[in-house]
């Protein structure tokens, strides 16, 4: 059965954005909060009752949907737990029973994080925020289809993003010669989707009805190892992709700097360093870097789904992943100098 209308929460966001794209043959609303997108749109607030609605708005709404995909929450690794809390489950409750009086189908995106969780990670209250709304989802009593979602990159053929996510920031303030060690083990493998693969595989979910359970949207074995990603990121540098301009300033001496460094080392030597130097200051971009990186140390790699899938994007493998990820290198490599001025 072709859904009759599919409402899309974080239709503004990297993922939310593709997927309405993919569902460019389908009755969308989309339900924004701040950033308004093409097509038919409402504005509210996961956070609030009733989705921030007015009344009348809520039931004509509820009365149309067959299909709810929730791509709302926050990713923000550095946001505090009250605020993960608020929009991440408070949020997710608050979808839940939109789709029950729809008695709608729900999608829900959720995080491969959640399996990496307590490793004293950057990522663990987002993680953790993140389990704690599948588990309303599981006890909801709503038909569902919840997609674990991996690091999203760029799109895998203009490697263009809505936002910029962590691993972008890690990878671009290396390219602007502004993170000169890389804290991880040498074999460590960090996992990452296309935006548009994201969204196909979030599609496919949408189209088949009957579809329950958990999917792993993620490289899976196909995850690069850090040290092939950095190699890929002077050969963007150096040569490009695309063929246009460049703005990061002169990269080659500062690109040749960025270099693995074990994680024990980086604390003995150069985080003590600096946590002596400035006790009371922020978190330095290394420190933030080294933080983000303990998600994919010595870890085993994400199960994936990606293949299996009725109607959803074909198995993913290492040359599709270089592929994508030099295209968003290239996008990376174009966008102002000061994109990646964090003094």
């Amino acid at each position: 059965m072709t859904a009759r209308t599919v409402l899309v929460t974080g239709a503004s966001g990297v993922v939310g954005s593709a997927l309405l794209r993919e569902l460019a043959d389908t009755d969308v609303v989309s339900l924004t909060h701040h950033k308004p997108v093409s097509g038919q749109q409402v504005r509210g607030d996961v956070t609030r009752p009733w989705l921030g609605l007015r009344p009348a708005e809520y039931r004509s709404l509820a009365a149309r949907v067959d299909v709810v995909v929730h791509c709302a929450a926050s990713v923000n690794f550095t946001a505090s737990r009250t605020h993960l809390y608020n929009v991440n489950v408070r949020g997710t409750g608050h979808v839940l029973h939109f789709a029950k009086d729809a008695k709608a189908r729900l999608v829900h995106g959720s995080t491969a994080f959640i399996a990496r969780a307590g490793r004293g990670s950057l990522l663990d209250a987002y993680a953790e925020s993140k389990a704690t709304g599948e588990t309303l989802v599981r006890t909801s009593g709503v038909p569902y289809t919840i997609a674990r979602l991996s690091t999203i990159i760029g799109d895998s053929v203009s490697g263009e993003t809505a936002r910029l996510q962590a691993f972008h920031h890690v990878v671009g303030s290396g390219l602007a010669g502004q993170l000169p060690f890389l804290p991880c083990t040498p074999g460590t493998r960090v996992d990452f989707v296309p935006q548009d693969t994201a969204a196909a595989a979030l599609a496919a979910m949408v189209r088949s009805e009957h579809l329950r359970g958990e999917y792993w949207i993620t490289g899976g074995n196909a995850a690069l190892p850090m040290a092939r990603i950095l190699d890929l990121s002077r050969e963007a540098a150096m040569l490009g992709r695309s063929g246009q301009e460049h703005n990061i300033g002169d990269l080659g001496p500062q690109l040749f700097g960025t270099r693995l460094l074990e994680p024990a080392v980086f604390e003995r030597v150069i985080a003590s360093v600096l946590d002596r130097a400035e006790p009371t200051a922020a978190p330095s971009l290394a420190r933030l870097a080294a933080n983000f990186m303990t998600a994919f140390t010595d870890t085993e790699p994400f199960p994936t789904s990606i293949g299996t899938i009725p109607g959803g994007p074909a198995p993913i493998t290492q040359n599709d992943l270089e592929d994508a990820l030099l295209h968003t290198f290239d996008y990376l490599l174009a966008l102002p100098d000061e994109t990646w001025d964090l003094t």
